[in-house]
């Protein structure tokens, strides 16, 4: 018996050791869809399994342009494998389309298995897109908005505690087909921050909800500049540092304030925020504030300001640079802008490019000073040349003057010979 035990399992380890496989392989059909519109494409999958060699065709007719196609093979081992063959139609008409497989699989113990099968697909007639691109719902997590939701109401708004950094926006599409954007976990600052939870319809047509999160400020410092009126941004996070400037805090109001400065200029920057929530660098100097205009050039980064004293002969005027008005000032086809080099803190008259986009430092004086000299010139000239037409002109006189006096004479004279010789 103990023979007969060890004789069965030795063949039992043979047979692991070389991969003998004596069940016959297998075949199945499958598509990835029931039904699909006119036009749209379906994939037809023969899976095969335990099979060494194969020589199989996926064929398709109907409301198809047809996509049959022939697979033959081996796995290259003489072992069993498992595979996988698709074709994909594109659907032509309504009506359906028929997929089946015929041919023939072989195993590795040589079993050779012939192969059928068939699947079916409806084919319908396009579906109307949805132009739907309502919101079932809008909500803030913790919060309630005002007003109450209404599929038809466009604007919320929300007042939150100054301890508020983060809120969840959660909105639901009335429409499944349709998408959306905007929802998820949001930042927030101290004042009006505006989101936006944006419905795109099946029709590619979007539709826009507006929230208003206002963080709460119990102590707010208001400055005005022209008309308009900022609040001075008291959190750092809200900044963004510009190059050449440390971070620092001031004292505005008896409050600490985030800050940066620029120790070589001695500029210090604080930010503002305007009705919109928008919030920009201005220059501090005491209770004035500037609005910051860093410009870059090549090697150089300058603050734009304007010269309490336009230049002699020179015009106010502006231009635009990175969307903003800057103050210039122009004599003829000369453009210059004032300005401070943030590297050296020095502030010098600039000559602008704008074709290539660069500042060159201009010598104002030594323009100043020829512009006076030619002025001058013009003046010399002018006078000059009135006196060289006067001088003309009196030539001109007395050349007549003679000229009459001269006729005078010979008549007389003429007129006393006359009575002589008589």
């Amino acid at each position: 018996m103990k023979k007969i035990k060890y004789l069965i399992l030795g063949i039992l380890a043979f047979v692991i050791s070389t991969n003998i496989v004596f069940a016959a392989g297998t075949a199945s059909l499958s598509t990835n869809a029931s039904t699909i519109e006119n036009g749209s494409r379906v994939k037809a999958t023969l899976s095969l399994r335990g099979v060494a060699a194969w020589n199989v065709t996926i064929h398709s007719s109907g409301a198809t342009s047809g996509c049959t196609e022939k697979f033959v093979g081996d796995s290259g081992t003489a072992q069993n494998v498992n595979k996988t063959f698709t074709v994909t139609c594109t659907a032509t008409s309504t009506g359906i389309i028929n997929f089946y497989v015929s041919g023939d699989i072989t195993s590795a113990n040589g079993e050779n298995v012939k192969i059928s099968g068939s699947k079916s697909v409806k084919v319908v007639k396009p579906r109307q897109k949805s132009s739907n691109n309502k919101l079932k719902s809008l909500s803030i997590t913790g919060f309630e908005i005002t007003p109450v939701f209404n599929i038809n109401t466009k604007e919320y708004q929300l007042l939150v505690p100054s301890t508020t950094e983060k809120i969840t926006i959660n909105a639901a599409k009335e429409d499944s087909y349709a998408s959306i954007e905007g929802t998820g976990e949001k930042e927030v600052h101290e004042g009006a921050n505006f989101f936006e939870v944006i419905v795109t319809s099946e029709t590619g047509v979007s539709n826009i909800y507006t929230i208003t999160v206002t963080v709460e400020d119990l102590n707010p410092i208001v400055v005005t500049i022209g008309k308009e009126k900022f609040t001075v941004v008291k959190e750092a996070r809200n900044l963004v540092k510009p190059d050449l400037f440390d971070e620092t805090t001031i004292k505005i109001n008896d409050i600490d304030i985030p800050a940066f400065i620029n120790e070589v200029s001695k500029y210090t920057l604080v930010g503002l925020k305007d009705s919109n929530g928008k919030i920009e660098l201005y220059i501090y100097k005491g209770n004035e504030y500037i609005k910051y205009k860093e410009f870059n050039s090549g090697k150089i980064s300058v603050i734009f300001l304007e010269d309490e004293k336009k230049p002699k002969y020179f015009e106010k005027t502006s231009i635009t640079l990175n969307d903003e008005k800057i103050v210039a000032y122009k004599h003829n086809d000369l453009v210059l802008v004032y300005a401070t080099n943030i590297a050296t803190g020095k502030t010098n008259y600039y000559s602008y490019d704008d074709e290539e986009k660069t500042l060159q430092i201009f010598n104002i004086n030594d323009y100043i000073n020829l512009i006076s000299k030619t002025e001058k010139a013009k003046i010399v000239i002018a006078i000059v040349s009135i006196l060289l037409a006067i001088s003309i002109i009196i030539s001109a006189l007395l050349y007549f003057n003679f000229k009459k006096t001269n006729k005078i004479k010979i008549k007389e004279e003429f007129k006393k010979s006359k009575s002589s010789k008589k």
